[in-house]
C-alpha cells in the first residue's frame, strides 16, 4: 500500500511541477496562435519543422525531412496509411495489410530497416500509444487519412527532442484542425489480375493443383464524413470526423504466385509445390525409417512420397484479411483570452479483422491402441504387428503404440483468429504567450488500446489424445473413447482419422475448442515546454539578425501492459502454456533545445547557425537514468545553397512488451540444405556429423532417424525478458539543399546518413543458435536447443523448440544517401508540370547478431527471417511521380514510376531459383478533376501493367520475415492492379 501511495504522490508532484508554473503564467502576454500550422503567429512566416520544437523562418532542418501532402494520398487512392509510407525509399516495409498470416492486426512503419519499434509515430507532434498488448509499434490504423494535411518523415533521429523510440526517426501526421463546412468523402477500390505467369502455372499443373484464372476481388469501401465549424468570430474551431472502412478478403489460392507453398526440385533449379507433412489422409512417422501414409483410394498404408504427399496449406491462407473499421474523433481549439488557447484532440477506433490459415491437425506424438475398431488389416499390421505390438495382447496396456501422427483437420476448416482493437486517445492542453519573447504549451494525454483475439477451429490437444484411444463399448457394442467407457470423460467422441469420411461433427465439437486472449496497454503523458525568442533580450551574435531560440521542457510518461488468457491457453491445451502478465514503465524527463544563428545576411554567409538538444530521462524502476543529445550545423554561403549536418546520441529503453510478454511458441523457418532437409541432424543421411548433432541434444540411437519437417518450419519459444538493458545509438547526417536561381522551380537535396545501434534488443536467431551449437558446442547456444527426447525432432510436440526470448544482442548499422528533387515547369496556357524524385542509395546494412560474432551485410540481400536480413534491402529504390495540372486547376493527371532494386538471398549456396529477386518497376496512373465547387472526383490504377511479384521459397511468412505467399507483399504489389474511384462532396 505504501508503495502505491508513494508512486501516485511522485506522479502528482511531477505533474504539478510541470503544469502549474507554466499555466499560472499563461496570462502574461498577448500573441495569437495560428493553430492551422500548430505554431505561433508572430507576424513572420514561422513554421515548426518535425524534429524540432522551435519555430523557424525557413523550412530547412538540420536533419532530412520528407513531406508527403494530402494530394499524394488522393493520387494513390490510399485508404491505409502504411501503403502510402511503404512506397517511400526510406521506409523498410513492415507490418501491414499484406502480412495477413503472421501479422498482429496492426499496421506499422519502419524507417531505415532498424525495426518499427525504433520509429516514433506522432499526430500533431504528440506520440501515439502502443499498437496492441502484443506488439509495441504504433498502429497506423488509428490515423484518419481523410484529415491528413501532410506527413513529415524525419530520418535523422530525434530522440533528444521527442524521447524514446525515435532512434531511426519520426513520422509525424499533421492533421487538418481548422475545417469549416461539411464534407463527404467516399472511395471504392478493388484488385484485378490476369494471373499470367507461365512457369508457375506449369508447376501447379505438374502437382495437380488448381490454377487461378483472371480475378477481380479484394473490394473495399471507404467512406468518411467531416464536419467543422468556426466559433466566436474565428477564435475557435471544432473539426469532427467519422470514418467507415470495409475490406473483403483475398486468399492465397486466388493468386498464381501463392496458390501453392513453393518448394525446390531439380537441384534447386526449379520450383515444386511443397507443403506440410501434416497431411490428409493421415501420415505416420516413427523416426526417419518409418514413414507411411493412408492411401486415399484404398485406405491401406503405403510409403510417404515427398513432395507429392505433402499438404498444400497455402490456398486457404489470407493475402488480405477481411476487416471492418469504425473511427471517429474531433480536433478543437478555442482562444480563451489573447494569451491562452485551449485545445483538445479526441480519437477513437474500433477495428476487427479475421486472420485465417490452413486447418490445424495432430502435429506430434500420439498414443494409439492396436485394437482400435477403426483399423483395417493394413493399419493393424503396419502400425502395430510390424513394430512389435500385439493387437490381441491380454493386457490392454500392451496393445498401445506410440508414434508421430500427422493428420490435417480438413473437416474443421481453416484456423481463424478474430482480432479486435479498440483505441482511445485524448490529448488536451493550453498554449499561448507569456510575453513577446516566451510562449508555452502544457498538455496531458491519456490513451488506451484494448485487444481481444478469439481463436476458433484449434485443437484441445488433451482431448485429441482422448479421442484416439477407441475400443468397443461393452454396453452398446459401438466404438467409443476409452475415457468415455471408463467414465473419466463421458463427453468424449472418437476421432476416426483411419477411415474415409470417418470424422464426425460430434468428434469435431469435442476436440475443437475456442481460445481467448485479451489485453490492454495504457499510456499517460503529462508535459509542457516554454519557447523563448531570446533576441528580444538582445541575446544574439553580432553578425546575426535573429536571436537565440531556446526550448525548456519536462515530461512524465507511464506505459503499462496487461495480458489475460483463458484457462485452456494458460494451461497449454493449444501448445505452450501462456501466462497472464502485467507490467509498466515510468519515465521522468527534462529536455532543452537551442537554435543559435551566428551569421546572417553576410557575404559568403547568408546564414550560419548551430542547433543543439539534450534530454535527461529517468526510468527509475527499470533501466535508470539516460542522457541523449544532438548537435547540428546549418550553413548557407548564398541563399541558393545550404549545407547541413547533425550528430545524435540516442538511447532506447525496453518497452513493457519486450520486458514482460509471456513465453509462447512461434514458427521458425530454417533454410533447405544440400541434402534436401532443413534440420542439419534430420534424415537418414544428416548434413551434420554425429558429434555435432550430439551437441544439440541428439542421441547416438536417434542419429539417422530424426524426423525432418517437409515445410521447413520449426518451433521457436519467444517472450519477454525483465533483465533487458538500454540500447544506444549514434546517428550522423550531412547534406546539401539547393534551390538554384538559374533553374526557377528546382529544389534538390542530397543527404548522407550513418546510424549505429549497439545492444540491439532482439532475439538470438534460431538458425544462428543451431549452427553455433553444431560447430562450437558453446554452452550458451546449445542451451537454446531443445530437442524432443523421444526422437530428437524440433517441430513436433511441446518439448521441441529453439529458445528465442528477447535479449540485448549485438549491433546494427546502416548508411546510405538520400536524394530528393522536385521541378515545376509553368507552361502558361498549357498548364504546369511537376516532377518529383525521391531515392535511397543503400550503402550498408550490417548486422552483428551477438557480441563477438562476425558481421553480415544485408544491403542488396534478403533472407528467410528478420534475424538474418529478412525483407529485401535493395541497393537502390526510387519513387518518381510526374504531375500535370490544367491551367484552370480543375483537372490533373499523375504518372508515377516506382522502382525497387534487386536483392540476393543471403546464403552460402542458394538454390538458383531463390538466388535473386529481380528488380521490379511499377507504373501508377491517377486522374483527378472537379465537377464544380462542391464535387471533386478521382480515379486511378496502381501497377497498371499487372507486374507479377518475384517469388522465393524463403518468404513463407514465418520467423518474422514479413513474407507471405512466397513473396513480400509489403514490398511488392503481390495482388496485381489496384483500381480505385472516389469522390468528395463539399457543402
Amino acid at each position: 500500500m505504501f508503495d502505491n501511495r508513494h508512486r501516485s504522490y511522485r506522479k502528482f508532484l511531477w505533474a504539478s511541477t510541470v503544469i502549474v508554473p507554466l499555466f499560472a503564467a499563461g496570462s502574461a502576454g498577448a500573441q495569437e496562435v495560428d493553430d492551422s500550422e500548430g505554431v505561433l503567429d508572430t507576424g513572420q512566416d514561422t513554421i515548426v519543422v518535425t524534429g524540432s520544437r522551435l519555430p523557424s523562418q525557413n523550412m530547412i532542418a538540420t536533419s532530412p525531412v520528407t513531406s508527403v501532402g494530402a494530394g499524394e494520398i488522393d493520387a494513390r487512392g490510399t485508404i491505409r496509411a502504411e501503403d502510402l509510407l511503404n512506397t517511400l525509399p526510406q521506409v523498410s516495409p513492415s507490418e501491414g495489410s499484406g502480412r495477413a498470416n503472421e501479422g498482429t492486426g496492426t499496421a506499422t512503419v519502419d524507417l531505415r530497416g532498424l525495426g518499427p519499434e525504433r520509429t516514433l509515430v506522432l499526430v500533431n507532434d504528440r506520440r501515439l500509444p502502443y499498437g496492441s498488448p502484443i506488439y509495441a509499434p504504433a498502429d497506423l490504423n488509428q490515423i484518419p487519412t481523410q484529415l491528413v494535411e501532410r506527413v513529415d518523415v524525419l530520418t535523422g533521429g530525434a530522440t533528444a527532442v521527442y524521447g524514446a523510440d525515435a532512434v531511426a526517426g519520426v513520422v509525424n501526421f499533421i492533421m487538418v484542425d481548422d475545417f469549416e463546412g461539411f464534407e463527404i468523402n467516399t472511395q471504392l477500390s478493388a484488385y484485378q489480375t490476369g494471373n499470367n505467369e507461365g512457369s508457375l502455372e506449369d508447376v501447379l499443373n505438374q502437382f495437380d493443383q488448381p490454377v487461378p484464372g483472371s480475378k477481380f476481388d479484394g473490394e473495399a469501401i471507404d467512406a468518411s464524413v467531416v464536419f467543422g465549424v468556426n466559433a466566436d468570430n474565428g477564435r475557435g474551431n471544432v473539426t469532427t470526423y467519422f470514418n467507415y472502412r470495409k475490406q473483403e478478403e483475398i486468399l492465397q489460392g486466388d493468386r498464381i504466385t501463392s496458390a501453392c507453398a513453393l518448394g525446390l526440385q531439380d537441384g534447386g533449379n526449379a520450383f515444386s509445390c511443397g507443403g506440410s507433412g501434416t497431411t490428409f489422409p493421415t501420415h505416420f512417422i516413427d523416426g526417419e525409417t518409418y514413414n507411411v501414409i493412408i492411401d486415399e483410394q484404398t485406405g491401406n498404408l503405403r510409403p510417404f512420397e515427398f513432395p507429392q504427399d505433402t499438404y498444400n496449406y497455402a490456398p486457404l491462407n489470407h493475402l488480405i484479411r477481411p476487416g471492418e473499421r469504425f473511427a471517429l474523433g474531433a480536433f478543437a481549439h478555442y482562444e480563451i483570452t489573447d494569451e491562452i488557447e485551449a485545445y483538445v484532440d479526441l480519437m477513437f477506433m474500433d477495428d476487427t479483422t479475421t486472420a485465417q490459415i490452413a486447418p490445424t491437425g495432430s502435429f506430434g506424438q500420439q498414443t494409439l491402441n492396436c485394437d482400435n475398431p477403426f483399423f483395417n488389416d493394413s493399419l493393424r499390421q503396419g502400425l502395430c504387428v510390424n513394430r512389435g505390438v500385439d493387437p490381441d495382447a491380454e493386457n490392454p496396456e500392451d496393445r498401445l503404440t506410440t508414434l508421430v501422427v500427422q493428420r490435417r483437420n480438413v473437416e474443421g476448416g481453416g484456423r481463424q483468429n478474430t482480432i479486435n482493437h479498440q483505441s482511445f486517445r485524448a490529448n488536451g492542453g493550453f498554449r499561448g504567450q507569456l510575453d513577446e519573447a516566451w510562449s508555452y504549451d502544457v498538455f496531458g494525454q491519456y490513451a488506451q488500446v484494448s485487444y481481444s483475439d478469439n481463436s476458433s477451429n484449434f485443437f484441445n490437444n488433451d482431448r485429441v489424445g482422448n479421442a484416439l484411444i477407441v475400443r468397443i463399448d461393452p454396453a452398446t457394442g459401438e466404438p467409443a473413447c476409452q475415457v468415455a467407457i471408463d467414465g473419466t470423460d463421458p463427453e468424449c467422441v472418437p476421432w476416426n482419422i483411419f477411415q474415409a469420411d470417418g470424422v464426425t461433427d460430434a468428434a469435431l465439437d469435442y476436440i475443437q475448442a475456442p481460445g481467448l486472449r485479451v489485453g490492454t496497454v495504457e499510456q499517460i503523458i503529462v508535459g509542457g515546454f516554454v519557447t523563448g525568442e531570446l533576441g528580444d533580450y538582445g541575446i544574439k551574435f553580432p553578425g546575426a539578425t535573429d536571436g537565440v531560440g531556446l526550448v525548456l521542457g519536462a515530461e512524465y510518461r507511464e506505459e503499462s501492459l496487461s495480458q489475460t488468457n483463458d484457462f485452456l491457453t494458460r494451461t497449454g491445451a493449444f501448445g505452450t502454456p501462456r501466462a497472464d502478465v502485467e507490467g509498466s514503465i515510468e519515465v521522468y524527463e527534462l529536455y532543452t533545445e537551442a537554435q543559435v544563428p551566428i551569421v546572417q545576411d553576410a557575404p559568403y554567409a547568408d546564414e550560419l547557425a548551430i542547433t543543439g538538444a539534450y534530454r535527461f530521462s529517468d526510468y527509475y524502476e527499470t533501466t535508470g537514468t539516460q542522457h541523449t543529445y544532438a548537435a547540428g550545423i546549418s550553413y548557407a554561403p548564398v541563399p541558393d545553397y545550404r549545407f547541413r549536418a547533425q550528430y545524435q546520441r540516442a538511447t532506447r529503453s525496453p518497452n513493457p512488451i519486450e520486458l514482460f510478454s509471456p513465453n509462447s511458441r512461434f514458427e521458425l523457418t530454417l533454410p533447405v540444405l544440400t541434402n534436401g532437409n532443413s534440420d542439419p541432424c534430420a534424415g537418414t543421411d544428416p548434413a551434420a556429423s554425429l558429434d555435432a548433432c550430439i551437441r544439440t541434444g541428439v542421441t547416438p540411437e536417434q542419429y539417422g532417424n530424426v524426423p525432418n519437417n517437409p515445410a521447413n518450419q520449426y518451433n521457436r519459444l519467444i517472450g519477454g525478458n525483465p533483465d533487458l538493458e538500454v540500447e544506444t545509438s549514434d546517428t550522423f547526417t550531412v547534406g546539401l539543399i539547393a534551390t538554384p536561381s538559374f533553374a526557377d522551380g528546382l529544389t534538390v537535396s542530397i543527404d548522407y546518413y550513418n546510424i549505429d545501434v549497439d545492444d540491439f534488443i532482439s532475439t538470438v536467431p534460431g538458425e544462428l543458435a543451431l549452427n553455433n551449437c553444431l560447430e562450437t558446442g558453446d554452452e550458451f547456444f546449445c542451451g537454446l536447443i531443445n530437442r524432443d527426447p523421444a526422437d530428437g525432432n524440433l517441430f513436433l510436440g511441446d518439448n521441441s523448440f529453439i529458445t528465442g526470448t528477447t535479449v540485448n544482442t549485438g549491433s546494427l548499422s546502416t548508411s546510405g544517401v538520400d536524394v530528393a528533387a522536385d521541378y515545376t515547369f509553368d507552361f502558361g496556357s498549357s498548364g504546369s508540370l511537376r516532377i518529383d524524385y525521391l531515392a535511397t542509395f543503400l550503402s550498408s546494412l550490417e548486422k552483428v547478431p551477438l557480441p563477438g560474432e562476425d558481421a553480415f551485410e544485408c544491403a542488396g540481400y534478403y533472407s528467410a527471417t528478420n534475424a538474418g536480413c529478412g525483407t529485401p534491402n535493395p541497393d537502390y529504390r526510387h519513387w518518381l511521380p510526374v504531375r500535370w495540372i490544367a491551367p484552370s486547376g480543375d483537372f490533373s493527371t499523375q504518372l508515377t514510376w516506382r522502382h525497387f532494386g534487386s536483392a540476393d538471398l543471403l546464403a552460402d549456396n542458394p538454390a538458383p531459383v531463390d538466388a535473386t529477386l529481380d528488380a521490379v518497376n511499377y507504373i501508377d496512373l491517377a486522374v483527378q478533376g472537379r465537377v464544380n465547387d462542391a464535387v471533386d472526383w478521382r480515379v486511378g490504377v496502381n501497377n497498371v501493367f499487372d507486374v507479377t511479384a518475384p517469388v522465393t521459397t524463403s518468404a513463407g511468412g514465418s520467423g518474422g520475415s514479413f513474407g507471405n505467399g512466397n513473396t513480400f507483399p509489403s514490398v511488392y504489389d503481390a495482388l496485381g492492379r489496384f483500381l480505385f474511384v472516389g469522390a468528395t462532396i463539399k457543402m
